[in-house]
């Protein structure tokens, strides 16, 4: 289970690498980049691989805790970007970000010098906890990490419900829980690190909290994905379903089409042959279903008093006409 939560937030960094020169998607981009880091350096196997290589010194952890900082500062820079609505309110909230992200990290950094983990452990909370400046070193980026939680949750709520988006709305009210998930996550392990160190054999408690921080990071790391895919999935997701209506409206309006079309089969401007069976089947649904539903237009019009469409066939109309005004096919008659 270690493994899932950096899996997963290398995949979301990969998705979003197209933007990560992009003015409103690099936030997201580098936010789930260096979230991967952290979570990939906090695995045991790989920590103490990468500290070994810088030393020997628990260097790796206070990488791990800096780049995972900064992952949630992009991340809450992102959703307040995205939300924002007054520019100088906007501006004020990201500096106010990069503020406690300079204190918060300034503070963490000092106390890692002045504490001495001289021995790589990848549980420094229970190795060195009881030295001050490792307190202050874990302390002061959880804190941070626990503010920049709870803001985002706050946010998200308040911005879903003036949402009138689906994909949206359930995009931001899952970001809430990961947010909240992730807060949870962090606090345990700062209470783990504060009560175990000093408890010998284990307790149930210390053995609760060890055995429900994983699937916490998990939950919290699928949540914020899922969410930040939900609403880039909704315009692909949206043309999928109205390309399947179209294909299917095709295939029930294909006996108004042959009827509206009989009297004038070299005039219309797809031969019928066995190949038009096939037409549902084709590129460019919506194009295709455009052309017929003029074809039957104009054999309705052109038929006088002789019965092209049938009772069933208006509602069928209805429907093609109506799916393609939203795609600007058609003008209004």
């Amino acid at each position: 289970m270690q493994y899932i939560p950096a899996a997963l937030l290398w995949t979301l960094a990969l998705i979003r690498l197209p933007h990560a020169r992009n003015a409103h998607g690099r936030h997201v981009f580098w936010a789930a980049f260096c979230a991967a880091v952290a979570c990939t350096l906090y695995s045991p196997n790989v920590y103490l691989v990468v500290d070994a290589v810088l030393g020997g010194h628990n260097l790796a952890k206070l990488a791990t805790l800096i780049t995972l900082m900064l992952g949630f500062w992009q991340f809450r820079s992102a959703v307040v970007v995205a939300v924002s609505t007054d520019q100088a309110r906007c501006r004020r909230r990201l500096a106010l970000g990069r503020w406690v992200l300079a204190l918060t990290g300034i503070f963490a950094v000092l106390g890692f010098l002045f504490s001495r983990p001289v021995t790589t452990s990848a549980n420094l909370q229970v190795a060195y906890a009881d030295e001050p400046g490792m307190k202050l070193f874990l302390l002061s980026g959880s804190s941070f990490l626990v503010w920049a939680g709870l803001d985002l949750m706050v946010t998200c709520m308040r911005a879903w419900r003036h949402m009138h988006s689906r994909a949206f709305r359930a995009g931001f009210l899952v970001i809430a829980i990961g947010c909240a998930a992730s807060c949870l996550a962090i606090t345990d392990r700062v209470l783990y690190g504060a009560i175990s160190h000093s408890l010998h054999p284990t307790t149930t408690f210390t053995a609760f909290l060890d055995s429900t921080y994983w699937p916490l990071e998990v939950l919290a790391v699928m949540c914020i994905g899922i969410g930040l895919i939900l609403p880039a999935m909704q315009r692909p997701v949206g043309h999928l379903q109205q390309s399947l209506e179209a294909r299917a409206l095709l295939v029930k309006l294909r006996p108004a089409w042959l009827r509206a079309t009989a009297a004038r089969r070299e005039d219309i401007i797809i031969n019928q042959s066995s190949f038009e069976l096939l037409t549902p089947l084709r590129r460019h649904a919506k194009m295709h279903l455009h052309r017929r539903f003029i074809e039957i237009r104009d054999g309705e019009m052109l038929s006088g008093d002789i019965a092209v469409l049938l009772p069933g066939d208006i509602p069928l109309l209805e429907r093609a006409e109506s799916l393609l005004r939203k795609n600007q096919c058609i003008g209004s008659s």
